[in-house]
């Protein structure tokens, strides 16, 4: 298999940790933790049944769901 010698690999050097559809991160010491308008919709997801309290935490604490 020959590999052509006119591609570039490219390696992002920034990731995201906080995106809008990823408003926590891992970090328990970053702002995000006391983002009242983030933990808001949070809450209102669990209020309106679309996740449980223990995946609002897990998505809180950054763990995702």
């Amino acid at each position: 298999m020959q590999i052509a010698d006119n591609f570039a690999y490219v390696v992002p050097a920034d990731y995201l940790l906080h995106t809008p559809e990823k408003p926590f991160c891992y970090d328990e010491t970053c702002p995000c933790k006391e983002d009242q308008e983030a933990i808001s919709q949070v809450a209102a997801s669990v209020a309106d049944g679309l996740i449980t309290p223990a995946e609002a935490a897990d998505l809180v604490a950054g763990r995702g769901i």
